[in-house]
């Protein structure tokens, strides 16, 4: 079976740029090269999926396209015989983006895998998501990224156990300075409970501006307190949410078409991307 580097964008807020990083380096890290796959499973909004211009149609939707085959199905008890009786599975959970990486859209059952997951044995409960990485994806790509929701529920310890290495996005506030903590501390005990190695691996500061003082202040704080794991701070533009509203990211911009406050977004992402790679581990 073939390995594959796994991340995820976690942190127990909304608002800081998880989705947003996790679409940036997706995309950053197809551009270097590598086969790269993103699951959303941060809820049934599809926020990755708009952020790449793909619309998921709803129950009595005739517009944007129908999800085959769920997510949620993974924490089923008919996985193992979807698994091993659908050849194209995996085929008919991804979509393709124009950017280059596949794409697991959300899907409105993970509300109840969540619930189903709290009558599954300890043993077996957050390992469903890893077996599926084993068993369909770790053949078809090299590198896979988790959008996990802003809460520790069963889906996101799921996510937590397959991915092993989090990206932790924030943007400056006491509050968030105080929730950066709180992460490291919940992973150690994450790991503990669950018998696992998880931690932080990539602290990316974002929503940064140079000309406030509070900006200034957080990304220093985050330097002293985590210096071999934070990344380069993500420039605030507001190309960022415009081009997301238009469905695509920052690397499908013409250059003449960014500010330069998104230019160095852009570069600060692919510099936080050539860091994640370095650090995580096949497994």
């Amino acid at each position: 079976m073939a390995s594959v580097k796994r991340a995820a964008t976690y942190v127990e807020k909304g608002g800081v740029g998880k989705t947003t990083s996790a679409a940036h380096i997706a995309v950053a890290a197809h551009n270097m090269g590598h086969e790269v796959l993103l699951i959303d499973l941060a809820g049934t909004q599809n926020d990755l999926a708009t952020h790449f211009g793909i619309t998921i149609s709803e129950d009595g939707d005739t517009d944007g396209v129908s999800i085959d085959a769920p997510i949620s199905a993974v924490f089923g008890d008919d996985w193992a015989f979807l698994r091993d009786n659908i050849d194209d599975l995996l085929d008919r959970m991804t979509f393709s983006t124009d950017e280059g990486p596949d794409l697991i859209p959300a899907d409105p059952g993970l509300g109840g895998a969540d619930n189903n997951l709290a009558n599954v044995p300890l043993e077996e409960r957050y390992q469903k998501l890893d077996g599926f990485v084993e068993d369909l994806v770790a053949d078809a790509y090299d590198l896979v990224i988790f959008d996990l929701p802003g809460k520790e529920d069963n889906i996101a310890l799921n996510g937590l156990f397959a991915a092993r290495n989090v990206v932790a996005p924030l943007k400056p506030g006491a509050f968030e300075r105080d929730q950066l903590q709180k992460l490291d501390a919940t992973l150690a005990e994450i790991s503990a409970d669950l018998n696992i190695d998880l931690g932080l691996t990539l602290v990316i500061p974002t929503i940064i501006s140079s000309r406030e003082t509070l900006s200034e202040s957080f990304v220093e704080h985050v330097n002293n307190e985590y210096p071999e794991i934070v990344g380069k701070p993500v420039t605030k533009t507001a190309d960022i949410g415009q081009n997301q509203n238009a469905g695509r990211t920052l690397y499908a911009v013409p250059d003449d078409e960014l500010y330069a406050t998104g230019k160095r977004a852009r570069e600060a992402y692919s510099a936080n991307t050539e860091q994640l790679l370095t650090r995580l581990t096949d497994r």
